[in-house]
């Protein structure tokens, strides 16, 4: 029995040192233990949103809306749109896939009837269309769209990958966009988005997204119109969004593409057709990958393939060459046909892609020409698009006779690296691009920081080799006088300067780097500053209708100081304000003032980035999350978080457990025992009674 006993003291023991352990594992590891919860928390409605490529049989579901100050029957109603959208968007969709798709339009045949006035859906008073408490008010007119059509509709028709989603929704409101007159600021810029949740349909089925554009613009509003339908394909805008992180008036492909300024051309009325790197996210089918490589047998120099390319518009298809998991260069031939038939100029269109920057999720890739989505390789090198002189010209494009790629027109990675192989063009009306390379393809391959390096004075440039890089040399030198040296030891790989460089100061290393017998060409972009800012996260709570001031640490490296622009972007932006410039010093703070303007309620959660950025366009980022509570801070504040939380009652738990496996009090042979012990019990005889003379008397006989 006492051998029981012992053994439920000592699994309790065992019991209790993991409780303990674990719950001084929460108190240490607060973070973790919040970071895995919130990660519990995800729920399907959480998952992004889904776009459905260009299909081969596109259905698409139409509806007109008006208000009673602009009524459909005023000429701009469903037989206006029906033949608008018969004349322009069907032929355009032929096009776009390669002659392949057929689009199915349902028009419905009833107007739905704004309940409210224009303005009420178009007023700017928070940013475009957006109201002061920072509703996007389009959306409520999507909204009485689908009310109104929800039960007239065989919405299964639009479910294009039979998801249970509506992959296709157009609403056309009978006034003019905003974007004719951006001025007008009671209008609706026409836009593709998303519901804030979706919306239920009958049969389990629902819409998420939709696209909304002018029917009274008419024709010239055609390039518009398909510009927002594609995002429902996936597309991304490559105008530059022109917030203060757009250092140039760049114009990114310009009118070349559908998705940039190309849905103007013509009028409006002959939308370009989209660059690769688009056309790649609508029709995948239409892009050919070509892989440029050669073994390491081949005999120099190498001889690659010659492609005949056909015009976009006619079906052709879009080279792709991938030049490292980020990047890639796309060829395509822009044709005098179709719709492109009003581009700025005609021939092989070379862009190039970048993966590794902006940001794809909030349509924001082409913000930046320092660090650009994608860009068009100028064929005559004036690179007019970045610097905002025009919008595309006939000599961007390459024709018979020209090249690109290592000789030409060249063609460098983020990391300042010379492609290795080189395409000619030949042909007049036909096109053909031919491939070789000098040196086949390198042995080694080199990684350096993307798009240039930020240095302190007296630091070094750390780079990569792989492959074949025994015994490697350089040929490199320094724009700012300073020699370069390769070096290779234990401790890595490195370009070592000669001297210490001159703070705030921009130079390039060019040269190359020779292993094995083989030479890679670099002209690699370097700032040098003071100080450098390091990267980091901030979290704070703020009044939800009160003014806060925050102090936002900026952690740097470095001596002296450094003048840096500030830009706030993301939700956080409408509700925070502060300086533009910073001059970063050793223990530098930002202050951050917050101004609800009725946009924050009691637990909301605001998210942003504070940006730092030099005029050469590099960028650091402190990402910001704020708490909008009114509960003052109380001394039990602190432990009301996730993890210690979780380590006061894993704490709880192990003590009670401990407490088990002590052992119990034992008593002493000197105490006196308090254990009552069995009482023999004494039955006191009845007296029996008797007669007169003593004799007892019988009781039975008594009866």
């Amino acid at each position: 029995m006492r051998g029981d006993e012992n053994m439920k003291r000592v699994l309790a023991g065992l019991i209790a040192l993991v409780f303990l352990t674990s719950a001084s594992w929460a108190f240490l590891n607060e973070a973790v233990v919040e970071d895995w919860l919130i990660g519990q928390l995800v729920v399907e409605d959480d998952e992004e949103t889904v776009l459905v490529p260009l299909q081969d049989d596109e259905r698409w579901l139409v509806v007109v809306v008006d208000f009673d100050e602009s009524q459909a029957t005023s000429g701009w109603g469903p037989d206006e749109a029906e033949n608008l959208l018969g004349q322009a968007v069907v032929p355009y969709i032929e096009q776009l896939s390669g002659n392949v798709s057929t689009l199915d339009i349902t028009l419905h045949p009833t107007v739905v009837r704004a309940s409210k006035s224009l303005q009420d859906y178009g007023r700017d008073e928070n940013g475009k269309d957006t109201g002061s408490d920072g509703t996007f008010l389009p959306a409520q007119l999507a909204e009485e769209a689908v009310s109104s059509l929800r039960n007239e509709v065989n919405w299964s028709k639009f479910d294009l990958n039979d998801d249970n989603l509506i992959d296709r929704f157009l609403v056309l409101h009978t006034t003019k966009g905003q974007e004719e007159n951006p001025g007008i600021e009671n209008r609706i810029w026409s836009h593709f988005t998303e519901f804030e949740s979706p919306l239920s349909l009958p049969d389990g089925l629902a819409i998420e997204h939709y696209t909304m554009a002018s029917l009274q613009t008419g024709s010239s509003g055609v390039g518009t119109m398909i510009h927002e339908m594609l995002h429902q394909m996936g597309a991304v805008d490559l105008y530059p969004v022109h917030d203060q992180v757009g250092f140039q008036s760049w114009k990114g492909p310009g009118d070349w593409d559908i998705m940039a300024s190309g849905n103007w051309n013509g009028g409006g009325r002959w939308p370009a057709m989209p660059t690769g790197a688009n056309m790649e996210l609508i029709r995948p089918e239409r892009i050919e990958t070509l892989e440029l490589s050669w073994p390491s047998t081949a005999a120099s120099p190498c001889i690659g393939p010659s492609v005949l390319m056909d015009g976009v518009t006619e079906s052709g298809k879009i080279l792709k060459i991938p030049l490292n998991p980020d990047e890639s260069v796309f060829i395509e031939h822009r044709k005098d046909s179709g719709f492109d038939s009003r581009l700025p100029g005609h021939g092989l269109l070379v862009s190039h892609h970048d993966l590794s920057v902006g940001d794809f999720e909030r349509n924001e890739v082409n913000t930046n020409p320092n660090k650009p989505w994608l860009k068009v390789v100028e064929a005559d090198m004036q690179d007019d698009l970045v610097s905002g002189a025009n919008q595309g010209e006939q000599s961007d494009v390459f024709i018979n006779g020209t090249s690109f790629g290592g000789q030409g027109v060249e063609i460098r990675t983020h990391d300042g690296l010379l492609v290795p192989w080189t395409a000619t063009v030949s042909g007049e009306d036909n096109l053909t691009v031919s491939f070789s390379a000098v040196d086949c393809t390198p042995p080694f391959q080199m990684d350096l920081p993307d798009h240039g390096a930020t240095l302190l004075s007296d630091q070094q440039l750390d780079i990569v080799l792989d492959g074949e890089t025994d015994n490697c040399t350089s040929n490199l030198t320094a724009s700012d006088g300073r020699g370069v040296a390769l070096v290779q030891d234990q401790l890595g790989q490195r370009l070592e300067f000669s001297r210490q460089a001159t703070p705030n100061s921009f130079l390039t290393v060019e040269g190359s780097i020779i292993c094995a017998g083989h030479a890679i060409d670099l002209n690699y972009p370097v700032s040098i500053m003071n100080r450098i800012p390091l990267e980091s996260t901030f979290e704070n709570t703020v009044h939800p209708t009160s003014n806060t001031v925050l102090e936002v640490p900026l952690n740097s490296i470095g001596n002296g100081e450094q003048r840096l622009s500030v830009v706030l972007d993301g939700p956080l932006s409408r509700v925070a304000t502060g300086e533009s410039n910073v001059v970063l010093t050793n223990d530098s703070i930002y202050q951050l003032k917050i101004e609800p303007n009725g946009l924050l309620t009691e637990n909301m959660l605001v998210y942003g980035t504070l940006e730092l950025t030099t005029e050469e366009g590099m960028s650091w980022s402190i990402d910001i999350t704020l708490e909008a509570t009114s509960l003052e801070e109380r001394w039990w504040s602190a432990w009301t978080e996730p993890g210690r939380i979780i380590g006061l009652m894993l704490t709880i738990i192990g003590i009670s457990a401990l407490t088990s496996a002590l052992p119990s009090r034992t008593t002493s042979e000197n105490e006196p025992s308090t254990e009552q012990q069995p009482q023999e019990i004494q039955q006191e005889a009845t007296p029996m009674e008797t007669d007169a003379w003593g004799r007892p008397i019988d009781e039975s006989d008594s009866s």
